[in-house]
Formats: C-alpha cells, structure tokens, sequence
C-alpha cells in the first residue's frame, strides 16, 4: 500500500497555487478579448433583440414587451417581397463570386510558385480599401457620365449616355459580386495553399489526368474553405445595405436599405430592430449549416 510522503504533500500544495495562477494569467491574458467581444459584439446584439420586441408609439419608444413587430414583418407583403429578393440577390452573387475566387485561388496556388503570396496580395488589395470608395467606384463606371457610357460613345454604340447601367438589380449583383470576391478568394486561397504539393504528385504518379487529380483530391480537400468562403459572402452581402443605397435604386432595394430607413427617417426603431434580428438571425442559419456541412463532410472523408 503507497503512502504519500512529507515532500509529495509539499509539492502538491505547491503545485495547486500554481495551476491556479496559470489559470488566472491565461484569464488575464483573454480579459481583452473578451471585454472586446463583449461590448462590441454581445451587448449590441443583445439590444438589437431587446428593441426588436419594444413598442413604438409614434416615434416614442415604449420598453413594453410584445411580438407585434415580428407579426406585422411577416405578415407584410412588402418584407416578403424584399426578403426574397435579397436572398436571391445574395445567393446570386455569393455564386458568381465563388465561381470566379475559386480558380483565381486555384491558378496562384498552383502556377505561381514562390510569388503566389504577392499575387494573393495584389487580389486582396480591394480589402484595404474603404468599403464605401469600392462601392461609389462601381457609381462612377456606370454612371450617366461614367466610364461605361462614355467608351460606348466613343466607339459610336451609343448617341447618349445610357441609364439602364445603373440603379437596378443587376448592378447591386455585380457590385456586391466584386465586394465578396476578396473574402472568397482569401479562405479558398488558404484551403487549398495547406494541400501538400506532394499530393499532386502522388496522384500524378498514379496515372491520374489533371482533371482526375482536381475532382478526387483537390476539390474534396479544399470543400470546407470554399464553403466557409461562402458563407462569409453570403452574410457580407445579405446585411449589405450600402451597395443597394449606392447604386440600386428602387429596383434594388434590400432589406438592409429598409434597416436604414427605419432607423432614420421612419424613427421607427423597434421595426428596424427586428429586420436586423431577422438579417443576422439569416446569418446564423448559413453559418450553422456550413458547420454541419464540413463536419459531415469530414466524417465522411
């Protein structure tokens, strides 16, 4: 039968404090990041769905609970309407931005070489940018006196500027297109830089085409960065209410121009509260989906 000794005693009275002072530091050390998520990201939202189930009582908002606004959202035909509309315009878009972020990631990975980085970093400049200058400079290619309109006259295709180029719903698809590429492009690039080269070459050796190489090697490991890739576009641009505003018009208004209405000029807080919960509450179910996705799809790898 063991015995615990004098010096084994001691050292576990020591080591005690020590684990709990390790623990206190690594709390210490996340206390930033957690006041940080904390107060710019939980307390927000947890207003968002406080107002969202407040009264409004014209233009007074009135802290008595009810589901009224929820109701009258989904029972209206105009929220039906634009909340179809800006799935549609959102999944539209995330696609084509998807389509064209996955071969540019591909192309870089795997045909340049040690100089991938600085062209991944030349894609991704539009990041660095204001986000409202990368939407007014779609404003200023289609606009009436935009650069469009002016190359098409000067090549005799048109007598007048054109104002079928802006404010519509086309124009929204390609502006928030051009907005998720870099997103895409960036979680796609990095899915498929972690392949190990070798794994090309092992499929090579094994008598595989290019196209058997991509179908049963390449694209079943980089599925979970495309979709993660996806769904930060497809939430970048359902919440967007800048682009529409901007260069949409009346055709392509979404439900985040009507946040900013609400908002604003309506002052009818409680009703914007509960379209930006049901915007993030979108966000959510795409991302909760993704996840079960590249869990299922891991397990079944």
């Amino acid at each position: 039968m063991s015995t615990i000794t004098g010096e084994q005693a001691a050292a576990g009275e020591v080591t005690s404090p020590n684990r709990l002072w390790q623990s206190i530091k690594k709390f210490l050390a996340l206390s930033p990041a957690l006041v940080w998520i904390f107060v710019l990201v939980l307390l927000p939202n947890i207003f968002l769905i406080l107002y969202s189930v407040w009264e409004n009582d014209l233009g007074t908002i009135s802290q008595n609970w009810t589901l009224d606004n929820y109701s009258s959202l989904f029972q209206s035909e105009v929220f039906k309407t634009l909340l179809k509309r800006t799935l549609i315009i959102s999944l539209v878009s995330t696609t084509i931005a998807t389509l064209i972020a996955y071969p540019l990631a591909y192309v870089v990975v795997t045909k340049f070489g040690r100089y991938k980085t600085i062209a991944a970093l030349l894609i991704i400049i539009p990041l660095w940018v204001s986000y409202l200058m990368r939407v007014f400079a779609w404003k200023i290619i289609l606009g009436e006196e935009g650069v469009l309109n002016g190359m098409l006259m000067s090549l005799g295709i048109t007598d007048k500027p054109s104002e079928a180029f802006l404010y519509s719903t086309t124009t929204v698809i390609v502006a928030l297109t051009y907005v998720a590429i870099p997103y895409i492009f960036l979680s796609t690039y990095t899915a498929l830089d972690r392949i190990p080269r070798h794994y090309y070459e092992a499929s090579s050796d094994c008598g595989a085409s290019p196209w058997g190489t991509f179908r049963n090697v390449i694209w079943p490991l980089s599925r979970p960065g495309v979709a993660v890739g996806f769904a930060i576009g497809f939430v970048l641009t359902f919440g967007d209410y800048v682009t529409p505003a901007m260069v949409g018009g009346l055709e392509g208004t979404m439900l985040g121009s009507i946040v900013l209405q609400e908002f604003g000029n309506a002052n009818n807080w409680p009703m914007g509260a509960g379209i930006g919960v049901v915007i993030a509450g979108a966000g959510l179910l795409v991302l909760a989906v993704v996840s079960l996705f590249t869990r299922l799809d891991a397990r079944i790898e």
